[in-house]
């Protein structure tokens, strides 16, 4: 079925320019379009795979003349779009949707419907998504439709995936790719997982590399089957530092590419994990399997939930707490405006409340599913413990100071463009909480930060863990954080369900892009490091 797949395919825009050349292809896919319905008119597999992509088209374009095209078009030959969900954990409605993005961008409509973080400018704006659009061969991914509660966010996040996959280096497309998937693998999500597959595909991609994983790749990708595993699991074991010193020895990595590697790797885990944390389902396209002759697409939206209880003291506890830290900021900034001295508060090593089983009865089962897909990957070969508890100090080594400035000497494309991306997720706020307008949230994002960053065994000098964190962070968040974190492929709609905060979805959006930020920050500053000590 790879013939009818690629005429599927080429009946659709994969690029926009925003100029008359866009009229032009666009013609020209059209009239493949009504080739490709006369010639399998008769075929409902082809015909619902062709209603899926009109559908795609029609939620993930941000151009609203070429919606307009294919929605005639697919009525004159009775073609409907389906019903069409993004996530498995919030209501559509409370989403952002490109259709209406689209009004806006026409100035149709005056502003967007739902709350953003960041200045809007909808010339730039539209830039930006057609980069995305073109980047993924003709649709905004559904991670990405999130990024509209953020849209000073996506130039960065563009320039990360630019940096890291565009830009010509020693290493392959082929090897780019691969490492953005073994990061989406281990992650656990389906939805990006498959989308980087397509990517592979089109690019041409060694196909043994896909169907059968570790055991078909080069000597040289398997080298860096361990670190990768380390670096999700148990960065702080000293088994990164000798690793890495391995691979270096071996000489078939010089550290330039090394790094760029092992950048992809984190950056795309994290963004399985942003996926996975805000319940993304599959692309829509990615639901039909022309191949099996499987066309059965499940598009009906799930029974309205029963409306959570929401514990109010705890969300009125900790706004009162956030309050209170703003005011302290305030009386800090005073005292320190003439003098330069740091004042350091001793941090302490506490035991962080927080709930130890997380299980359900679809654990095993998530378990297994993740096992059977995506374990293909990597060995079984497990990261073995060191003796005693090391703790790395925000004092010893850190991000801005330290880690930066090394990946920066060795591949300042990379890590630029991720730094930018780190420091526009930390500063990002509407200066809300739940119905609480006009509050500092800065201690409470800066709880999240260090909370997902001490899971990792790296702690902040200036903050006592075993008041701060516990008072802004009920343990049920704390759940979430470390299960956005550690294995998101476990995460269930329940475990939002049980968070005693009226946080809305684009607020528990924010509270996992904060996290997976930490966790790239904390990867980066322990590879780093451990680079440093190889030296």
């Amino acid at each position: 079925m790879d013939q009818e797949s690629e005429e599927i395919r080429t009946a659709f825009p994969e690029y926009l320019t925003n100029t008359q050349e866009d009229n032009e292809h666009l013609h020209q896919c059209l009239q493949q379009f009504e080739t490709l319905v006369n010639n399998y008119k008769d075929e409902q597999n082809i015909l619902s795979a062709i209603e899926s992509k009109i559908t795609m088209i029609f939620n993930q374009t941000p151009m609203q003349s070429i919606i307009d095209c294919y929605e005639n078009i697919g009525k004159e030959y009775n073609l409907q779009t389906k019903l069409f969900r993004v996530s498995k954990f919030h209501d559509q409605k409370y989403l952002p949707q490109i259709p209406i993005l689209n009004q806006y961008l026409e100035n149709k409509i005056k502003s967007l419907p739902w709350p953003i973080i960041g200045d809007v400018n909808s010339n730039q704006l539209q830039e930006q998504l057609i980069k995305l659009y073109n980047f993924n061969y003709g649709r905004i991914a559904l991670h990405e439709l999130l990024l509209l509660w953020f849209p000073s966010l996506i130039k960065p996040y563009f320039n990360v995936l630019d940096s890291l996959l565009n830009i010509q280096s020693k290493l392959s497309q082929d090897e780019k790719y691969y490492f953005a998937i073994m990061g989406a693998a281990a992650s656990g999500s389906d939805q990006l997982y498959d989308l980087l597959i397509q990517h592979f595909y089109l690019n041409e991609g060694e196909k043994n590399w896909i169907d059968l994983g570790f055991e078909s790749i080069d000597e040289k990708i398997k080298q860096l089957d361990t670190i990768c595993k380390i670096l999700v699991q148990k960065p702080w074991e000293q088994s990164l530092k000798n690793t890495l010193q391995q691979i270096l020895k071996n000489n078939k990595w010089n550290k330039r590419e090394l790094i760029q590697a092992l950048m992809i790797f984190i950056f795309y885990n994290n963004l399985g994990c942003f996926s996975q944390g805000n319940g993304i389902l599959k692309e829509i396209d990615q639901t039909l399997n022309l191949q099996s002759g499987n066309t059965s697409i499940s598009f009906t939206l799930p029974q309205e939930q029963q409306q959570q209880q929401i514990d109010l003291t705890q969300n009125e506890y900790i706004i009162q707490e956030l309050k209170n830290q703003a005011l302290l900021d305030a009386k800090l900034e005073n005292t320190n405006n003439s003098s330069d001295k740091i004042i350091q508060v001793k941090s302490k090593q506490q035991s962080i409340d927080e709930p130890q089983d997380i299980s359900d009865l679809d654990e095993e089962q998530l378990i297994l599913k993740f096992k059977e897909k995506f374990q293909k990957y990597f060995t079984n070969d497990e990261i073995k413990d060191s003796t005693g508890y090391q703790i790395l100090r925000f004092s010893e080594y850190n991000f801005q100071m330290n880690s930066y400035p090394v990946l920066k000497s060795i591949y300042p494309e990379g890590a630029q463009t991720i730094h930018d991306f780190l420091q526009e997720v930390k500063q990002m706020t509407r200066n809300t909480f739940g119905k609480e307008q006009q509050i500092t949230t800065a201690a409470f994002r800066k709880a999240i930060r260090v909370y997902a960053q001490n899971i990792y065994r790296y702690q902040h000098d200036d903050i006592d863990y075993s008041t701060q964190m516990n008072k802004l962070l009920p343990k049920e968040l704390k759940a979430f954080i470390k299960i956005v974190s550690l294995t998101p492929n476990l995460l269930q709609k329940k475990h939002l369900d049980v968070i005693p905060l009226k946080l809305s979805p684009d607020e528990l959006c924010h509270i996992t892009l904060l996290t997976i930020a930490a966790k790239i920050e904390v990867q980066l500053i322990y590879l780093s490091k451990a680079l440093v000590d190889c030296m």
